[in-house]
């Protein structure tokens, strides 16, 4: 299990990361996400030990994670922006990496390449952005890592590929007790794969919860009534967001959506009233919201 505790980081007198707090489990995929430059990639390379952190420790099953320490062998880390030597190939990398990591796995690097139909002779740099990552990701799984972290490792694929991804993702996590931090704006994809999430912004952990209970957190409702509603007479439903689209009102709350309608029929004659799913989107920027991103006026 891996643990981060209140984890800060300055480059010059930029705070890059403050107090940062996560716990991801082994056998989860954990979906980071937040606004731009808000230090995700940052803290994926603290994990790594790639930083130095000012404060804060890094836990590791139970015993703290520090610069050359034998865990790290353990750990496999995709970056977005990916570089490798100088006319290497996959095959190349592959026998390189093979001295560096103990669990890497000959026959899943073969029934991987086959599965994404990747030529592992061919240079690495003259792939394209997709290829690449694909390329990355076949060592990166059959390395047999205990923690795993991509960032933005789907960017840029289609959609085919993606699903190839995410189903060979799932099956490691599933079959080898993987924990998988994955960093991506691309949350849509998250929503359908994530346990648990973490929501940062401006290098702060605005909320981390479990995925499914999070959307129970937040509920949306639309509902018609008769005269102009006020959302100030409602207040201790917490009402996040409250706006309205033709006769239509949409509010975003935390409190109890039933217990929200019962006093809202006390109050005015009900024409209409429906509770809406959430999404991770929707969640994300009601969370960034109550933050103020996004809210700026012109």
């Amino acid at each position: 299990m891996l643990k981060v505790e209140n984890l800060s980081k300055k480059f010059g007198e930029f705070q890059v990361l403050s107090n940062i707090n996560i716990n991801p489990e082994s056998s989860q995929l954990y979906g980071l996400v937040g606004s731009n430059g808000c230090g995700k990639t940052t803290l994926l390379k603290q994990i790594m030990m790639i930083y130095k952190q000012d404060e804060g420790t890094i836990y590791y099953d139970d015993k703290e994670l520090k610069e050359n320490t034998e865990f790290l062998s353990d750990f496999y880390f995709v970056q977005d922006s990916l570089f490798f030597p100088y006319q290497s190939t996959l095959s190349k990398l592959f026998a390189y990496e093979k001295l560096l990591y103990k669990n890497m796995s000959t026959e899943k690097f073969d029934n991987l390449v086959k599965y994404f139909n990747i030529e592992i002779n061919k240079s690495l740099n003259k792939m394209s952005k997709g290829q690449k990552k694909q390329a990355a990701f076949v060592l990166a799984i059959a390395a047999q890592p205990k923690v795993l972290l991509l960032d933005e490792i789907v960017d840029g694929l289609d959609a085919v590929i993606k699903r190839k991804f995410w189903d060979v993702l799932i099956q490691e996590v599933m079959e080898n007790e993987m924990t998988v931090i994955i960093s991506s704006h691309d949350l849509k994809e998250l929503d359908n794969i994530c346990d648990k999430v973490g929501i940062m912004h401006e290098g702060k952990i605005l909320k981390e919860e479990n995925l499914e209970k999070m959307k129970d957190e937040i509920k949306r409702v639309q509902f018609a009534v008769e005269g102009e509603f006020n959302p100030d007479g409602f207040k201790e439903f917490n009402i996040i967001k409250s706006v309205k689209i033709g006769s239509i009102n949409i509010c975003t709350l935390t409190g109890n959506a039933d217990e929200f309608k019962q006093q809202l029929e006390k109050e005015y004659k009900v024409l209409l009233f429906d509770k809406l799913s959430m999404n991770l989107e929707e969640i994300f920027i009601t969370e960034l919201g109550g933050a103020g991103y996004g809210t700026e006026k012109k």
